[in-house]
């Protein structure tokens, strides 16, 4: 579940379906959905060079990067009246925990309840795969093994513009608190959802000392510089619009980075076993974030009608019915194809935030499937308990870069190092190899420390 952001694009659709239905057999439909693709796919000279679509973007980008870096909480202020407050001030950038406990105590007990139950479940799985140092591999004289170790701080980032996303904060800091880092800073903006109870209850519940009201870009290039207020950090990470995940990549190498965590996404891959109720439920829960992108890919003709049915009826009494609907025209489709397999390779292509499969032999399509931010096996596992309470972060990868990006975790917050101990036999074993490959690349200084070494 993460922050969406919007594009000028338009997709030609059907006035009188709420999702289109396009077939792999089709060669105009073929040609629809590499265009899906390719709008979700983010083109990676347009990024690198900060050209076509994305230059107005970059270059508001980098104004504000120049900004927070030259006038700090100056700079912090001015931006948080022009988006979010317009009565903002130096003096409401950081949050008291004064502010925090007085959230927790106005809060329904019923969602302190539910708080609770995330973090406790988060904190049990991220727990559970807290990466442990491998044994060390001996050879005669030589022991090589792995450790890990925590960031000192990490800075949380999640948005705040259009809905108030508690669960988000538990998904970011659970982890970091569970790898150890040493100091958490978290931004979230000056909105109505960002100063939310719930949202500050949240960071009560947790524990977290340094949270801070700032916005977008300008939250993002506080925490890489340091402000009077906002402290600088090793690494920063979280969902947000389009401008939030360019700073990010503009300052990675000055800080760490997570990967591009975008647009929310599903993906259903289903044959005629799935269920059409719970399939619409769950294509609908991802398109109302505004926009969200829904897929399902299928082998049955009956099922995708009965899946498009459905969400015309489920969708009715929702209360986001604009957004799904143009999440549902504009960013999705239903694919018929013929066989699995290649609907499962068309699955790999999209490598969507979430898969959700819903088939007879769920094995062989899970060993088929390589792309995926997560994957929801089965009928009774919806993306939304994922969002919630399951475990995992629903921070996750989105616009296919799972093809090569993992969603937040432990391992986030984790460095590892190698560790190399040689005892004089087991360096005198290796020496002759060592001179040998120094000298051929001109090192002899290398080579130098290995003689130095066999000398004695």
């Amino acid at each position: 579940m993460t922050a969406a952001f919007a594009t000028d694009i338009n997709v030609v659709h059907s006035d009188t379906n709420m999702i289109p239905t396009l077939r792999t057999s089709d060669p105009a439909d073929r040609q629809r959905i590499e265009d899906l693709l390719s709008r979700l796919r983010l083109d990676p000279v347009d990024l690198a060079l900060g050209r076509g679509e994305l230059r107005a973007e970059v270059d508001s980008v980098q104004k504000i990067l120049a900004d927070v870096a030259q006038r700090g909480d100056d700079a912090l202020v001015e931006l948080s009246r022009r988006f979010d407050d317009p009565n903002f001030t130096a003096q409401q950038l950081r949050v008291s925990s004064d502010e925090m406990a007085s959230a927790a105590r106005r809060a329904l007990p019923e969602q302190m309840t539910a708080l609770r139950r995330s973090i406790r479940q988060v904190r049990e799985y991220q727990s559970h795969v807290l990466p442990k140092p491998p044994p060390p591999l001996r050879r005669t004289g030589v022991e090589l093994g792995l450790r890990f170790t925590p960031l000192d701080s990490a800075g949380l980032y999640f948005p705040g513009g259009k809905a108030a996303y508690p669960s988000t904060l538990i998904m970011l800091a659970v982890p970091a608190q569970v790898a150890g880092v040493g100091r958490i800073v978290v931004c979230s903006p000056p909105s109505k959802y960002g100063r939310s109870d719930l949202v500050l209850a949240a960071a009560h519940e947790l524990g977290l000392t340094d949270v801070f009201r700032a916005g977008g870009a300008a939250a993002i290039a506080a925490m890489a510089f340091g402000t009077k207020t906002i402290p600088a950090v090793d690494k920063i990470v979280g969902p947000g619009n389009r401008y939030s995940q360019l700073a990010k990549r503009a300052l990675a190498g000055c800080v760490g980075i997570d990967g591009f965590l975008g647009p929310s996404e599903i993906l259903v891959l289903a044959d005629d076993t799935g269920d059409a109720r719970f399939i619409a439920a769950d294509l609908i829960a991802q398109a109302e974030h505004d926009p969200g992108s829904c897929f399902l890919l299928t082998t049955s003709d009956k099922l995708a009608d009965s899946v498009k049915r459905e969400i015309e009826a489920q969708a009715k009494s929702l209360s986001r019915l604009d957004a799904l609907k143009r999440a549902l025209s504009d960013w999705s489709a239903i694919v018929v194809g013929e066989s699995m397999p290649a609907l499962v390779d068309l699955a790999n292509r999209f490598a969507a935030e979430h898969v959700n499969v819903q088939v007879r032999d769920t094995d062989v399509v899970l060993a088929r499937l390589k792309h995926a931010g997560a994957v929801f096996l089965g009928p009774h596992s919806p993306v939304a308990a994922g969002d919630y309470v399951a475990g995992p972060s629903h921070c996750l990868p989105t616009n296919t870069t799972a093809r090569f990006s993992s969603g937040i975790s432990v391992y986030e917050f984790l460095k590892r190092s190698s560790v190399v101990r040689y005892e004089p036999d087991g360096l005198a074993r290796d020496a002759a190899a060592i001179i040998a490959m120094a000298d051929a690349e001109g090192l002899d200084g290398h080579a130098a420390s290995i003689r130095t070494r066999s000398a004695d």
